[in-house]
């Protein structure tokens, strides 16, 4: 049976692509006084163009000689939050000079070729370089490989090759200064949303005893019943349920030729749910189109749920839809607060731009005692302030808008 084995490029065509401008001018002189010399018996000519193709091939076989180089990469750290810093360390053994090549190398960083300094010795002894690794832009940044590039001296040649793998670095949105959470709906034990005024809280659960539990929480009736220390677990009734829906529609944020709109609306979702999960409060995070939905319980011992991290990493990689995705009413287009998912919560908040009105995303809030939209605008028509049931504020910036949605809080 007949095989078919599949070839790279020719030797002949990955010379006449290593060869620059200048080396291929210099090779068509040679070919061309050689031949000129051969015919008309001068050889003078027909010997200053062989030596000028000598050149040439000396200096495509330099090049294209395999670098002979060791490359161990390390970038820390691998999570890093929006314009924090983080630095990619290379360990590097080879030869920078051999023969009529030199090298040059360039760690190619979000599609972007950062050049690398090597060390001008001739011995392949090993170095320990750095460079920063931008982290401007949230999201996935990637690092690596390193492109070596050997130039023949002469610049009638150049080749470059890849060494070493990728590392992956996760931007997380920047951290905005978010101080506090709206109150939520005195809640019965029953699960009732009537409001009381008075305080208390309600059993939520049982956990066996471990030391460090505060034994004035002892459960004495269960512990009896089962023969081992149990612990209550309580919750305030009042402690809000927060839902967050982020607009995630391009139309929505209407400044053109710049991301910075939607980036401000994500960090603004990121530091509300993040101040929710601290504080122990259960949280629905939710965005228009529908593409994603996070539930994080309640943490009554107080301790942040992990559910939260997987809220941050989520808006690490988020991004904008089309223009007509998940508008209310469109086909298959999330048009009710049950596709949602939020008519649970008494504090629901939505993040968006300048290009949504809040008549749009009301129907989408639910029936929360206590609804917010915090509207990305530079230049608002309407001043913030409270429309009916819904409270709206507007700003430019998402610190801006953290610091009027304390004020409201604390208000």
């Amino acid at each position: 049976m007949a095989t078919t084995r599949a070839h790279g490029p020719s030797r002949a065509l990955v010379a006449w692509r290593a060869a620059t401008p200048r080396g291929r001018g210099v090779a068509a002189l040679g070919v061309g006084l050689l031949v000129l010399g051969l015919l008309a018996r001068y050889p003078v000519a027909a010997g200053l163009g062989a030596c000028l193709l000598a050149l040439v091939v000396v200096e495509l076989v330099a090049v294209l000689q395999p670098a002979r180089v060791a490359l161990q990469r390390r970038v820390e750290p691998a999570v890093v939050v929006r314009h924090d810093r983080c630095r990619a360390t290379l360990r590097f053994a080879g030869h920078r000079r051999r023969g009529l090549a030199r090298l040059e190398a360039a760690d190619l960083v979000d599609g972007t070729l950062h050049p690398v300094r090597l060390p001008d010795v001739p011995q392949a002894e090993e170095v320990e370089l750095e460079h920063d690794v931008p982290t401007v832009r949230r999201g996935l940044v990637t690092v690596g490989p390193l492109v070596l590039r050997r130039h023949g001296l002469l610049g009638l040649a150049t080749h470059a090759v890849e060494h070493g793998d990728v590392e992956t670095v996760r931007v997380l949105p920047r951290r905005i200064p978010l101080h506090d959470m709206a109150r939520g709906v005195r809640r019965a034990a029953a699960g009732s949303t009537d409001s009381v005024d008075v305080g208390g809280t309600d059993l939520v659960g049982l956990h066996e005893y471990t030391p460090g539990d505060d034994l004035r929480r002892l459960h004495w009736a269960t512990s009896a019943r089962w023969g081992t220390l149990m612990v209550r677990e309580d919750a305030d009734p009042a402690e809000p349920h927060v839902g967050v829906l982020l607009d995630d529609r391009v139309a929505s944020y209407v400044q053109r030729g710049t991301d910075e709109p939607f980036e401000d609306a994500v960090e603004l979702a990121a530091a509300l749910c993040r101040v929710a999960v601290a504080g122990g409060h259960p949280l629905r995070f939710r965005v228009v189109s529908g593409r994603h939905a996070v539930d994080v319980p309640a943490s009554p011992s107080g301790l942040p749920h992990p559910g939260g991290d997987e809220i941050e990493l989520l808006l690490a990689e988020i991004g904008t839809v089309g223009e007509h995705g998940g508008v209310p009413g469109a086909p298959g287009a999330p048009g009710s607060p049950g596709v949602h998912g939020l008519g649970g919560s008494d504090v629901v908040v939505a993040v968006s731009g300048a290009g949504t009105e809040e008549r749009e995303l009301a129907p989408l809030l639910g029936g929360a005692a206590r609804r917010v939209v915090l509207s990305l605008d530079p230049r608002p028509l309407v001043a913030s302030g409270q429309q009916g049931d819904l409270l709206v504020l507007r700003g430019g910036s998402s610190l801006g808008l953290a610091t009027q949605w304390d004020q409201a809080v604390a208000g």
